[in-house]
This record gives C-alpha cells, structure tokens and sequence, in this order.
C-alpha cells in the first residue's frame, strides 16, 4: 500500500453504539456539571481579591472578629547603663480604616468626607499616591484646581514597572495589551482619566460631564481609594488600615457621632516610638524603627505580628526585637450593618484584650563615656580640618577589659533616630533620612566599629610580638634584632621610614615598639613564619566574627598563603612570599579588621582572655524582673604571664617619647596607660596608596587593666587619637580635665 492511501474507516453499528452509552451520559453530565459550578466558585472568589471598583461592596469579612481591632502593644523601653532613658513608646489617637462593606459609590463618598475631615483638623492625607503621581508645581500653588493639572513624580521607567504591578493596576506593556484600556498610561491626563473613571469609578464617563466631584475632590478620593489599594489583602481580610494622625478629640468625636456618615473610620490608641535627645549620642548601638515590610511580616507573623506593625530595623532596636515587641491586644468597635428588614443597625462592639508592653532593654554602655567619646572624636575631627587634612570619618569604642562590656560606641558622620519617627509627619525630618540613605560617600548610617574594615598598620605590631614570645621566636634574653635603615630581608630592599640612613641599630622589644620599626617587626615575623601568626592572630579573635549582640558585624581578613592564592587571579601571583610576611607582620598586606576585632584581640594580649564583646546588659520585664542576663563569656588563651608583660612595657614605652602626641597625652598621667599608633595606607586595585588612615589602641590601668580603647580616623596621617583617648579615660575614670 502507498504511504499516501487512505486507510478506510471501520463501519460501526450507531444503533448498538448509542444503546452503550445512553447509561454514561447522565453520569458525563452531573460530572460535568459539578465542575463548571467549581469553577463558577473558583473565578467569584478570585474576582473578590481584585477588589474592583464595581464589586467593592461584595467583600466578605474573612478572618478576624468583625468587632475587634488588633492593636499593637508598646515596644519596651532601652536604657543606658544608669537607666536613663533613650528610647520610649507613647500611645496616640491614630485614624483607621476598616472595610465597611460599602457600594463602591458610597465608599467614594465616605472617603471624600472623611479627607475633609482630616483637613480640616490638621491630619495630612496619606501620600502613598502622591509620591508617584500628584499635582503639577503650578496647580499645587492654586487655590483653585478646576483646570488643574498632573505629573508623573518618577521616571517614565518607574512608572511603568509601578502601573504594571499585578497588585496594583495591572496594565500592560504595548505589545502584551490586548486593548488600549489594558495599556500603560504614560500620559498623566490619561492617567488620571483611568483613575477617575475605570479603576475607581469616581465619575461615569457616560454622565456627559455631568460630574459628581469636583478635580480636587476627585484627587482626595483617589488618594485615600490608593491607600486601600497598596493594603489590598490587609483591607479585603478585615484587617483595619492605617490612615494617618495623630488625631485631635474634636476629630475623635466627631468620628464618633456621626459613625454612618464615616462607616469604617475607626480611631484607636497606637504606640509610637520615641527617643530622647540623648539618644543621638548612641544612633549606631540604638539603632532605628521603622514600618513592617512585607518580607519582615512574612518572618515574624508566627509571632503575633501585624501588618501595621513597628519594628527595629537596626541597631539593638532590631537585635532586641523579640524582647521589646510585646504581645498585641485587641480593642472593641461599632460598625453597621442592615437587619432583617433591611434598615441599617448599628452594632456595639464588645470584649477586647489589653496589649502587653514589649521588656526593657539595659545597655551596658554609659551615657558620659559615650558622650566624651562623641565629642572628643568631633572635637578631633574640627581641630584635623583647621589645620588643613582632610578627614572624612572617624570611630572609636571602649570595652571593659574583665568582662567585655562595651562601654561606649561611637562613629562619625552619624544620624538621629527620632528623625525616622518624625519623617511621616515632618518634612525636614523626611529629608534628613533620605540623605542618610542616599549619602554613599560619609555613610552616616555605617556603624564603622563593627561593619567597616580597616588595615591595622603598626596597631598590629603587639599581636606581631605576641606571636613570636608565643613560639618562642622572642624572649625575655633573645629579643634584639638591628635596623639598618635600608636592607634586603626576604628578597626584597626594605626602608626604615624613621632612620632610613644609618637606622636605629640594634633594638629590643620595648624600643622596637616605641620607635615602631618596621625592619624590626619584619624580621621578626620572618622568623615567627606566617602559619605561627596567623594562627596566633586567629586565637586572639582577629578575621573571626565577635558575635558582637549588633547586626551588621562584618568579618574581617587574616593573612595565609590559603587567602592569597584565593583572591590572586594569576598563578604567579598566588605564591607566598617572605615579603608578603614581612608586611603582614606590621597590619599591612592581607590584615583587615573591624575595630570591634581589634578590641577585642588587643584585650588578649592585655590581659591573656578572650572576651565576648556585648552591648546588652540585661533585659527586664514589667515587673522588674531579669527575662535575660548579661551574657559574659571569658575565654582563657594560655598566654605566659612573662610575655604579656613584655608586650605591656613596650606598649608603655610611648607615654614616654618626648616629642610624641602620646608623650603629649599620656607622660605623667594619673594611671599608666599602654599603647601603639599605626599609620594605614589604603590601596587600590593596582596597588597605589590613595589614603592615609590613621589608628591608636590602648588599655588602662595597664598593670590591671579595666578599659581598651580603639579608634580611627579616615584619610589623614595626623591622628589626633591619642588626645581623644585621654578625654575618654578621663570621663571613665571620673579624672577631671584640663582647662
């Protein structure tokens, strides 16, 4: 047979056929029917989720009491060491919107009285809208707006991907549209059109003109009918909206008198974040609230979360979140409905949970530590501009040397937290936290102690000298190496930057730190081998994370020969030199480090212990009782008490240089203090130095010590630090500064 012949069809006996199958049909068909009405069920209760304008008044309450609101409870209030308050929560009358189950046109009308009313008594209307899309410059500034005119506020870009939203307008691009309704509007008078006319069916198109609102009342519904959309889900499962406030009791009555005319306006007590004036000497440690985001609600919903939640967004009011949160309430309210005949009913809410204040939180830093230290690192900054560098930033922090207790924590350029609570109600607060967010070039919002990273430089030399006593490279007898100002050490022609002709000649310990010789330390590290540093700079904390009680803590970078040949694209350069030890020994090359780091691994050297770093004393609850401890963790490292002691005289040595700015600080001062100046160079990709940073660390008393302190300042080879330190040991100690 041909591939192209027709097979023929097999003669079938209908009669026989239908007779088979007449028992089937009434089966096919209740089947049939029983999934046609699914999916009828299927399509109402997706179409209800849109909440289109036309089926507004169908939404069903979902979950939830119809009566009851839940409201948050007040976050816990943080407390410095002393109890002195920094952050607070006070409760405000705040205006809400409920879903009242009103026709779409009656809603409309409700929403505009309700903007009056918020007008009228000083309540700005929500801005969601207005920061896509609002009234042009020259209208705003006219009273009146018959002829009005509107501007998109974002680039056409943004504004596409905003209108394209599925949660929000749903249109579509030119190509995927199938009709020119279900297009983008690009145009702002088109785009107002398809507000007031098809998404919110504010006015009918085919009234001829014949218009129920006026252009500005138009424009106040919109805004509020927007509000509603960007809370869609929250709104459609009888979750309240907030709107705005705080509201004043001529508004709360009101409300209240005439609940019809307003139906689903609910006035409510909501707590509100506050902190005291002091609170900006602690921004970075304190940290900041703000709104729930929809990925933070999705995390913490398990736990009694709301949507319009307050939570910490950084800082201790972000690591504390579980304790100060608190357990949320409910509150009763009124609402109408209609009854059996038909006439509406107003219904008196009952019952209602008092919410349940968030713990308190202790810091363990003290308010005139931290104060001193703020202002001594200003005042640093200020004195370094007059005379001509140019510092861009600078940080500092002490620690308790027995238990690790910050004591105080300070960066620069830094923010106030109250502007994030004030930035919904006052526009040069809202500004001021744009810029702390948009600012990439001082960071404001950076916590440089514990998220920025920076070469030790000479700082280093001490943990350089702990690794070599350690392994017994060095010794109380065998500690002398010679500086020639200029020579080969590891293949490679080295300078001594303070005598590099004749150079400083044989050295011991104490002088090398004091005269921070580099062909020193160099030689010394050489011979220590780079496995023995590294792993003594890993024992005292150094390129390991602290787990510091703050979020943000970055890392940090320890030298190997692993590391090296990790991040070095070309195979020659992955090898490890001697070189590369030598300036790994002095806090150059592959060392970079958090000042948090830093303190800590310069407190093991002082005292021989590792501490846990902590910035939480204790978390109480209402009552006053301890809901979680201080956390002190103290590790003891097994170093020989002759090495600290050897490391402590040399770090001593330069209170006592004349002709130093620490000769200058601390010569004669009432505690002896040990210390090490460093000067980093930053560099580039191609290895060019582009900044000078400059570091000081020290601990007091240094025969038992019981504070360290570490600090930098950004691109200036004038540090300044040793001054700052003076000025926070003073306030520490309660010594009494000079006039």
């Amino acid at each position: 047979m041909s591939k192209f012949e027709m097979v023929p069809f097999k003669k079938v006996n209908s009669k026989k056929f239908y007779r088979q199958n007449d028992s089937l049909f009434p089966r096919f068909f209740i089947v049939g029917l029983f999934l046609v009405v699914m999916l009828i069920i299927i399509l109402f209760r997706t179409s209800i989720l849109q909440l289109s304008s036309a089926e507004i008044n169908q939404i069903p309450e979902t979950v939830g009491q119809k009566s009851q609101m839940t409201v948050e409870a007040p976050r816990g209030d943080i407390v410095d060491l002393n109890g002195e308050t920094l952050a607070y929560s006070v409760t405000e009358p705040m205006l809400y919107l409920n879903n009242a189950d009103l026709s779409n046109k009656a809603l409309n009308l409700m929403l505009l009285n309700l903007s009056n009313l918020m007008l009228e008594n000083g309540v700005d209307l929500p801005d969601n809208l207005t920061q896509y899309f609002d009234y042009s410059t020259d209208s705003k500034s006219k009273d009146d707006k018959t002829n009005a005119t509107f501007v998109f506020k974002k680039d056409l870009k943004e504004i596409e991907r905003w209108q394209q939203n599925s949660d929000l307008f749903g249109l579509k691009s030119e190509d995927d549209a199938r009709n020119k309704d279900e297009q983008v509007k690009l145009d702002s008078k088109e785009f107002y059109d398809y507000l007031l006319y098809s998404k919110f069916s504010i006015e009918d198109i085919e009234a001829g003109g014949n218009f129920l609102y006026t252009t500005e009342e138009a424009f106040q519904i919109m805004q509020m009918r927007y509000l509603i959309l960007e809370h869609n889900w929250q709104f459609l499962t009888g979750e309240a909206i907030l709107v705005g406030g705080p509201v004043n009791q001529k508004m709360i009555n009101v409300i209240g008198e005439q609940n019809q005319k307003y139906a689903g306006a609910l006035i409510a007590e909501t707590s509100k974040r506050k902190y005291t004036n002091n609170s900006a000497l602690f921004s970075h440690v304190l940290g900041y609230t703000g709104k729930i985001s929809e990925a933070e609600y999705q995390n913490l919903k398990s736990f009694s979360y709301g949507l319009n939640d307050t939570v910490g967004k950084s800082g201790v009011e972000l690591s504390a979140e579980r304790y100060l949160h608190g357990i949320p309430g409910t509150i009763p309210y009124g609402y109408w409905q209609r009854n059996a005949e038909g006439e509406p009913e107003y219904i008196q809410g009952e019952g209602g949970v008092e919410p349940k204040a968030g713990n308190k939180v202790r810091l363990t830093l003290d308010k005139n530590v931290q104060e001193a230290t703020l202002q001594a690192l200003m005042e640093n900054l200020e004195e370094l501009r007059e005379s001509g560098e140019e510092p861009q930033s600078t940080s500092a922090m002490t620690m308790n040397a027995k238990t690790g207790a910050v004591i105080s924590m300070a960066s620069i350029p830094n923010f106030h937290p109250q502007d994030f609570s004030l930035a919904q109600y006052d526009e040069k607060a809202a500004e001021r936290v744009e810029n702390y967010f948009s600012d990439n070039e001082n960071k404001p919002m950076l916590n440089r102690a514990i998220s920025e990273i920076y070469a030790p430089a000479s700082t280093f030399k001490p943990f350089t000298a702990c690794a070599a006593l350690e392994n017994n490279i060095i010794s109380s007898g065998n500690q002398t190496y010679s500086c020639n100002g200029t020579e080969e050490i590891g293949y490679r022609v080295w300078q001594c930057y303070g005598r590099p002709i004749g150079g400083h000649g044989p050295l011991n310990l104490h002088d090398g730190m004091v005269t921070s010789c580099n062909l020193y330390f160099y030689k010394m590290g050489i011979d220590t081998g780079i496995d023995n540093l590294t792993k003594t700079f890993k024992k005292l904390g150094m390129g390991e994370y602290t787990n510091i009680d703050l979020p943000g803590e970055v890392k940090g970078i320890r030298p190997s020969p692993e590391l090296k040949q990790q991040t070095q694209a070309l195979p020659e350069d992955q090898q490890w030199f001697p070189a590369d030890t030598a300036q790994s020994s002095i806090g150059q090359s592959f060392n970079s480090y958090t000042l948090v780091q830093l303190c800590r691994g310069i407190n093991g050297i002082a005292t021989g212990k590792l501490v846990q770093p902590h910035v939480i004393k204790e978390v109480t609850d209402e009552n006053g009782e301890i809901v979680k401890p201080e956390v002190i963790e103290v590790e003891d490292l097994g170093f020989s008490e002759e090495n600290i002691a050897l490391i402590r005289d040399s770090m001593e040595g330069l209170a006592y240089n004349p002709g130093t700015t620490t000769f200058e600080a601390f010569n004669g001062y009432t505690v002896r203090v040990a210390m090490k100046t460093g000067t980093a160079e930053v560099q580039n990709s191609s290895s060019q130095n582009i900044q000078i940073n400059s570091l000081f660390v020290c601990y007091a008393p240094a025969d038992d010590p019981e504070i360290v302190f570490v600090s930098v300042v950004e691109n200036t080879g004038k540090s300044g630090l040793s001054g700052v330190a003076k000025k926070v040991f003073d306030a520490y100690f309660g010594f009494n500064q000079d006039p």
